[in-house]
């Protein structure tokens, strides 16, 4: 009992901690639990995508379509403004610096950072100083983290076209969604059932995404991973502040918590590496990068949200 209290001191710690945890253990043993069967399954991160889906259908049956015009009002507009004003900086830095980039920061690299939600975090956070029908925003959070995007921009800026996208993950994220809606909607005891769910979906989730944040690996990264953290920071943590509180007339605090780089946006170099030869150099470091900004957004998004919450009261 006094492990899950202290998580729940923490912000989002029961998303954190248990990202913390696994990410230092499997840095030092990697191969940790790879023993087969139910025991590897479980702990590995090959169920990483169960999670999330698990979560997205989850949150989906939480979801009620007579509310649906209030969470697009707030969540799913920071969601939507959120994605915009990346893919404009997104695309600004494309035109500015083209795919090798500035300081150490590949084009490959800036749009998996700046691009990426952490929906984890943000549950998170807005489950503890939010509206729990917020709870319903995850699996639209998602998207974001997805290598579809930077895929989008990335083969639009090298041959001017859209031929060829991927548009398969984020099918596969909407799916879970639909289910989980329609049978919430049809009855709402699913919702009953699968909601209280969540938190411990969350906290696996952590687990299972700390497996792929090497500590080293994000040390390695140096100085270019600090500068991209703090330019995200800088874009997108104030803005997103001053959006929610001044023109959507909220406290302020979902706009910081959406302003965080999620852990499995760690895969999107090497998805986006496979499919676009151009960037495939540039795998190794911006995975790197976005590896920092997610250990560094995902332990200071939380502490911020949290003074502010304290300063507000």
């Amino acid at each position: 009992m006094w492990l899950i209290k202290f998580m729940r001191r923490i912000p989002a710690g029961t998303f954190i901690v248990p990202m913390v945890v696994s990410m230092v253990i499997y840095s030092f043993f990697p191969s940790l639990f790879n023993i087969g069967g139910p025991t590897e399954a479980f702990f590995s991160n090959s169920g990483t995508n169960y999670i999330v889906g698990l979560l997205v259908f989850a949150s989906g049956t939480t979801v009620d379509l007579k509310k649906l015009g209030h969470l697009m009002k707030h969540q799913g507009a920071l969601v939507l403004i959120k994605m915009f004003i990346s893919i404009i900086f997104g695309t600004i830095f494309l035109l500015v610096f083209g795919l090798d980039g500035a300081w150490g920061i590949s084009g490959l690299g800036f749009l998996a950072v700046i691009l990426s939600i952490n929906p984890a975090v943000h549950l998170a956070l807005t489950e503890m100083y939010g509206d729990k029908d917020d709870a319903s925003i995850y699996p639209f959070a998602v998207i974001p983290a997805l290598p579809a995007l930077p895929m989008i921009m990335l083969s639009a800026y090298i041959s001017g076209g859209f031929g060829g996208i991927e548009w398969t993950p984020i099918i596969s994220i909407f799916l879970p969604l639909v289910i989980g809606i329609i049978l919430g909607n049809l009855d709402p005891e699913f919702g009953k059932v699968f909601g209280p769910v969540m938190p411990a979906a969350l906290m696996l989730l952590g687990w299972l995404l700390g497996q792929g944040m090497d500590m080293f690996e994000a040390i390695r990264s140096g100085i270019s991973g600090i500068i991209v953290t703090i330019i995200f920071m800088v874009l997108s943590m104030p803005l997103m502040y001053f959006i929610d509180k001044k023109i959507l007339k909220y406290d302020g605090l979902a706009g910081v918590s959406i302003a965080t780089v999620a852990g499995m946006s760690t895969a999107v170099p090497a998805t986006v590496g496979a499919a676009i030869p151009a960037v495939a150099g540039d795998v190794t470091s911006a995975t790197a990068q976005v590896l920092m900004a997610a250990i560094i957004t995902s332990i200071l998004a939380p502490i911020i949200v949290d003074k502010l919450y304290q300063k507000k009261d």
